[in-house]
């Protein structure tokens, strides 16, 4: 077989299990209610954390960890050396998750699969990335922040290390997806910002 191929194969292996939506799977058949109907409307962790409580939120968590560590897991022990095919099974699962083909193209923030994946190219950047996030939500209690700080904390990470390329692209394009599906969390902080700005300005 060509090895184009299997550049495919696990471009569309990557893409179809990052997609599967687990929020929407568990919530429903656990509890009979899609979550997309309920809090923010969003499948991961943070809202069916907020809706059904930290023992469903955790489930989807791992999954959503597991769905991203074990397909890049299995490229790097089947492809070794091979850094291209690393980055496309992980920026496939992102994508996959991120624009679901079973939710219409729609999906969750992509925190948790980008974690998984990073923890298994990235290791030490992703224990980074985690330590930064839980420390901004426990003093925020706002995900979002955390979640830009832990790609914040990556980068800083990358700067020092310098791994290989495609591993520094892959970094940039989960960040550039997780970033963009974070929008309206970002424009809502901003907003709070400035509102908080202006009442101290008049204080």
């Amino acid at each position: 077989m060509p090895h184009w191929t299997y550049y495919f194969l696990v471009t569309l292996g990557g893409y179809f299990i990052g997609s599967f939506p687990t929020g929407v799977v568990l919530t429903r058949s656990k509890y009979g209610i899609d979550v997309r109907e309920m809090g923010s409307g969003n499948i991961g962790a943070t809202n069916v954390t907020r809706v059904f409580g930290w023992y469903a939120g955790v489930l989807v968590l791992l999954f959503d960890f597991i769905k991203g560590v074990v397909p890049v897991w299995a490229v790097q022990k089947y492809f070794p050396g091979d850094h291209w095919m690393c980055f496309l099974a992980a920026m496939s699962l992102v994508l996959g998750h991120c624009f679901s083909l079973f939710l219409k193209f729609r999906g969750g923030k992509g925190v948790a699969t980008s974690l998984g994946v990073l923890t298994v190219l990235l290791p030490w950047g992703a224990a980074s990335a985690a330590a930064v996030y839980a420390i901004l939500l426990l003093v925020t209690r706002i995900s979002a922040l955390g979640s830009l700080g832990g790609i914040a904390a990556t980068w800083v990470y990358l700067a020092v290390v310098w791994p290989p390329r495609p591993i520094s692209l892959l970094v940039f394009g989960i960040s550039a997806v997780v970033i963009f599906r974070h929008r309206a969390n970002i424009q809502r902080l901003w907003h709070d910002f400035k509102d908080r700005k202006r009442e101290t300005d008049k204080a």
